[in-house]
C-alpha cells in the first residue's frame, strides 16, 4: 500500500482527493491536515475516512510515500522541499510550481518565489502533454482548472503549429472554484439566479495558459482570457475563438481526431453534439466540440470539464498513478 497524506484537506479539492483516494485499493490515507479543524473527525465534513484532521506541521506526513498539497498558493513552495529531500513525492494542486518564470510569478502573485530549484525541476501535470515526464517526477504541479480546459481545447492546434493570429477564451466556472469558505460565506447566495464576469483586468490563470501554449507553439501567441461565474457548483465551460492567418490547412476535425485518438479522457463531439457540464460532472472526462464560425478564418472550440475532478483532484490522481506505477485512471470515475 502506498501511504499518502493530504495537506489542506478541508476544501473542495481536498474533499475530492479523500473521496478518490479512499476508494483507491493500493493507497492508504494516513494523514489529512486542517489548521482550523485540527483534532476534529474528518467524517464531520465528509465520508471516506475515520481519521481526525491534524496540524499541517505534524511529523506523520514524513511517514508518507506521497504528499498532496491542496492549499492556497504560497504554502507548498515553503514545505515541498522538506519532503522531496526525504524521498517523498509531492503533488501540488496550488499554483506554486506551475509558472516557470519567477518574474511572471512575482508579477501575478505579488511575492518572490521561495523555492527556485524545485520550481525549475517541477513537471506540469497535464497528462495529455507530459505523461512520461510525470512518471519519473518527484514534484508535479497540477494545472489550474481554467488552464486545463483551455489548453486541452487548443493543444492539437498549437502542437500542429497552425498559423494562428489570435485566441479568445471565454470561460465559465462553477462557484466551487472560489473555495469552500468563500462559497459558504457569500458566493452561494450572491450567484443564485446570477451570472457575471470577474477578473476583467486579468486573471492569474492567463500567464499559465500562455506559458504552456507558447512553449508548445514555439513562438508568441496573442491570447485573451475572461472568466465568468455561473450559478452551478462545479464545472468549467470554455468557448474558445481561434482566428487564423489563413484557411490553408488540413481539416481541424482530423487534427483533433489524430491527436486525441489514444486519449483516456478526451471525448470529441460528433455532428449535432455540444459539450455539457452535466455530462462531465463527477468524471475525469473532457468533452471537446469543434464548430464553424460566421467569421471567415475563425473556428470555435468548446471544452467542458469538472473543475474539481479533471481540473483538480482527478488530474492529481492521474499524476499519482503514473508516479507510483499504477494504471493512469485507477480509482477515477470516467463515466
Amino acid at each position: 500500500m502506498t501511504k499518502v497524506g493530504i495537506i489542506g484537506g478541508s476544501g473542495f479539492a481536498g474533499e475530492e482527493l479523500i473521496k478518490l483516494l479512499s476508494l483507491h485499493d493500493s493507497s492508504s490515507i494516513i494523514a489529512i491536515s486542517s489548521r482550523e479543524l485540527k483534532n476534529t473527525p474528518v467524517s464531520d465534513l465528509f465520508q471516506g475516512t475515520d481519521l481526525n484532521f491534524v496540524d499541517p506541521e505534524d511529523q506523520i506526513f514524513f511517514q508518507c510515500d506521497v504528499v498532496f498539497f491542496a492549499t492556497p498558493h504560497g504554502t507548498a513552495m515553503d514545505k515541498a522541499n522538506s519532503f522531496i529531500q526525504k524521498g517523498i513525492k509531492v503533488i501540488d494542486l496550488s499554483a506554486d510550481f506551475r509558472l516557470k518564470d519567477p518574474l511572471i510569478w512575482r508579477e501575478w502573485y505579488g511575492s518572490n518565489h521561495r523555492d527556485l530549484e524545485n520550481l525549475k525541476n517541477s513537471i506540469y501535470g497535464l497528462t495529455e502533454l507530459n505523461a512520461e515526464l510525470i512518471e519519473t517526477s518527484n514534484l508535479v504541479a497540477v494545472p489550474g482548472c481554467y488552464p486545463t480546459a483551455s489548453i486541452l481545447g487548443l493543444l492539437p492546434l498549437v502542437r500542429n503549429k497552425l498559423p494562428i493570429d489570435s485566441i479568445i477564451i471565454d470561460a465559465k466556472s462553477g462557484i466551487s472554484g472560489a473555495g469552500r469558505t468563500t462559497v459558504n460565506e457569500s458566493l452561494k447566495d450572491d450567484i443564485q439566479e446570477n451570472f457575471r464576469a470577474y477578473a476583467t483586468g486579468g486573471h492569474r490563470h492567463l500567464p499559465e495558459i500562455i506559458e504552456v501554449l507558447e512553449g508548445i507553439y514555439g513562438s508568441s501567441l496573442k491570447i485573451n482570457f475572461l472568466p465568468h461565474l455561473i450559478p452551478a457548483m462545479r464545472g468549467i465551460y470554455s468557448t474558445i475563438y481561434v482566428n487564423f492567418e489563413d484557411t490553408n490547412h488540413q481539416s481541424i476535425e482530423e487534427i483533433y481526431r489524430d491527436f486525441y485518438q489514444d486519449s483516456l479522457n478526451i471525448e470529441l463531439m460528433i455532428d449535432g453534439q455540444v459539450p455539457e457540464i452535466l455530462k462531465v460532472a463527477e468524471t475525469n472526462n473532457c468533452q471537446i466540440g469543434i464548430y464553424q464560425s460566421a467569421i471567415e478564418n475563425q473556428i470555435v472550440i468548446i471544452s467542458a470539464i469538472d473543475n474539481l475532478v479533471k481540473g483538480a483532484a482527478g488530474q492529481a490522481i492521474e499524476c499519482y498513478n503514473l508516479m507510483t506505477g499504477n494504471y493512469q485512471l485507477k480509482g477515477i470515475n470516467n463515466g
